[in-house]
């Protein structure tokens, strides 16, 4: 059984505990969560990571980082537990993602309610992760109607055609 279980800790709690981690293993993990966290909360691009490990794969569209943030990939969006191709997406990006270093691409929104980092995974070779998953037909485009349109919005829009017109994973059966 592991003991690596998500706990949500708020920042201020986590502010008053830096000056306890001080000195100690966990000064730094501490301090990237809290400069990581006031970045996201002010939208400031410039503070936020601009690549990362990938620490676990939680499912087809989100990640856990070593860094202690969770990103959730831009422009598209995996199956969700219990849905057909849940495991298979997971998997998908486990392969391309879990342990290895990752560029962080923003759009146009840098974070959700959820607090979690958004962004476009992009591996060492240039591969843009969203887009993959995609064209391989484990997740599909997602189109905001009253937002800015994403920076790679036609390349999502012709990976999942490309998806669709070979019946690929999720598109098996349409």
């Amino acid at each position: 059984m592991s003991n690596n279980k998500f706990v949500l800790v708020p920042v201020d709690l986590l502010k008053n505990l830096k000056e306890l981690a001080k000195g100690t293993e966990y000064e730094d993990e501490v301090r990237k969560v809290i400069d990581s966290r006031e970045a996201i909360e002010s939208h400031d691009v410039t503070k936020l990571p601009k690549s990362a490990v990938v620490k676990k794969v939680i499912d087809g569209d989100t990640v856990e980082l070593f860094n202690g943030l969770i990103l959730r990939y831009v422009g598209m969006t995996a199956p969700e537990t219990g849905e057909p191709f849940e495991k298979e997406s997971t998997e998908a990006n486990r392969v391309l993602v879990e342990g290895k270093e990752i560029k962080l691409e923003y759009d146009n929104y840098t974070s959700d309610k959820f607090g979690r980092i958004l962004a476009y995974p992009i591996l060492q070779d240039g591969t843009n992760v969203s887009i993959e998953l995609v064209k391989r037909g484990m997740a599909e485009l997602v189109i905001y109607q009253k937002r800015k349109p994403f920076i790679y919005q036609t390349q999502l829009l012709e990976a999942q055609e490309e998806a669709k017109k070979n019946k690929l994973g999720i598109w098996k059966n349409n």
